[in-house]
């Protein structure tokens, strides 16, 4: 699928520029955004029904802390799906969630899977009785009012998913069909933000936007979380180098010892489900450190939870909302900075190695806050797998010394084939 760059950067500027574009206020607000939710009908074709729970818990608890949520594009799956039969499994849970926020914290943006927006009346929101509006874009301004963030879709110049997408649409309703077939044959494996089509040039054409403008740019769309212009699966590595670190160390205690060997397993599991889904890309920019300009939220249809990115207390933060074998729902903090260092790094007023990185991975139950401030560089991750077992690299745990090889799992292994994802 290719992505051309002279009408991304058209469309991006277009809207950067344009004084129509609804802006919020980042100073004193609390954000989270949310995006590739993909709803259906709760059958076979839907794939984001298994996380139903996990994102109803997310939401009760922004909605208890204060936050807006920001729906960046295709919460609903209207490629295959029509709204009444969307709303009538969601109406009493996600939409429920969502209404209970009030219209004044709840914004939407518009996806290349739910451009309907405008035509259809949103059961997202209390005063629906007109018809649903979705914008292009958001903007968020400071409190001089100057415009700092660009939120969008990220659909904008993709030539399957924005030129053709009457086409792609129609390949997708009929996919629908045969869908349920495919994954009882094997043909369509696993759910959970499969292998994404999307471009591999994807992000570095919209990185070198966000550079280039001096802006901050939030995108979805790719099911590729980001967080400062690196991948989720770098994040990851970062996470199991520090953990590796810590556990060598001579003096820690072995029930600390065996807690890192857990935590190392349950995110090298993570990281072997991005590979193995194509989302392990080259850096963004190949003339060095790349600037801290592009995020993505990721998506909400892992096979154990949702990501999204958290704009509050003055920091941005990736998160990960995981359902633990417990049962219990978890909120995960995998990168956070704060806002005055993005931006002061994406204005080129600050240098990329003022600072030392640090890392840290936190985990915490759903209705805990926090405040975690890491700084934006993490070290190169070129060499970070060069230090584990084998056994973490292959996707096994038996070979940790002293770890059970049941230790560390934190749900069943994937089963079935990499299938293409339809939902981009």
């Amino acid at each position: 699928m290719a992505q051309d760059k002279a009408t991304t950067w058209d469309r991006l500027s277009r809207l950067w520029a344009d004084d129509h574009v609804p802006t919020l206020p980042l100073e004193g607000c609390r954000y989270v955004v949310i995006s590739d939710l993909h709803l259906g009908d709760g059958g076979s074709a839907d794939d984001f029904h298994p996380n139903e729970a996990v994102l109803l818990d997310a939401l009760t608890h922004y909605r208890q802390d204060g936050y807006s949520v920001v729906l960046l594009g295709d919460i609903e799956e209207f490629w295959q799906f029509d709204l009444p039969a969307i709303e009538g499994r969601y109406g009493g849970s996600v939409y429920a969630a969502l209404r209970a926020l009030g219209d004044d914290r709840l914004h939407r943006v518009f996806g290349n899977h739910d451009l309907e927006w405008g035509g259809y009346r949103d059961p997202a929101r209390r005063h629906s009785q007109q018809p649903g509006i979705a914008a292009e874009a958001l903007k968020l301004v400071d409190s001089a009012g100057q415009a700092v963030c660009l939120l969008v879709h990220g659909h904008q110049g993709s030539l399957d998913a924005d030129k053709w997408a009457w086409f792609s649409r129609f390949v997708v309703r009929l996919f629908k069909g045969v869908e349920p077939l495919a994954r009882l044959t094997g043909l369509y494996g696993e759910r959970s933000a499969p292998k994404s089509p999307i471009a591999k040039d994807y992000e570095q054409v919209m990185y070198a936007w966000a550079k280039d403008h001096h802006a901050l740019l939030v995108c979805a769309h790719s099911h590729r979380a980001m967080f400062a212009s690196r991948f989720y699966a770098e994040m990851l590595q970062d996470q199991i180098a520090a953990l590796q670190a810590k556990s060598g160390m001579s003096r820690m205690r072995e029930t600390t010892r065996r807690e890192a060997y857990r935590e190392i397993a349950r995110l090298s599991e993570e990281y072997e489900e991005e590979r193995s889904k194509g989302r392990v890309i080259e850096t963004v920019d190949p003339n060095g450190a790349p600037r801290p300009c592009y995020y993505n939220s990721g998506c909400c249809l892992y096979t154990d939870g949702i990501t999204a990115l958290e704009l509050a207390d003055g920091e941005i933060r990736l998160v990960k909302w995981d359902k633990e074998a417990s049962g219990e729902v978890q909120r995960h903090v995998y990168h956070s900075s704060t806002l005055d260092d993005v931006l002061a790094r994406v204005r080129g007023e600050k240098n990329e190695y003022q600072s030392q990185p640090q890392h840290g991975h936190t985990a915490m139950p759903s209705k805990a806050k926090n405040s975690l401030s890491d700084p934006l560089t993490c070290r190169s991750w070129s060499c970070i797998m060069g230090n584990e077992p084998a056994s973490y690299a292959s996707g096994s745990h038996t070979a940790v010394p002293g770890v059970p090889s049941s230790v560390g799992r934190t749900h069943e292994p994937k089963k079935g084939g990499q299938h293409t994802d339809t939902h981009v």
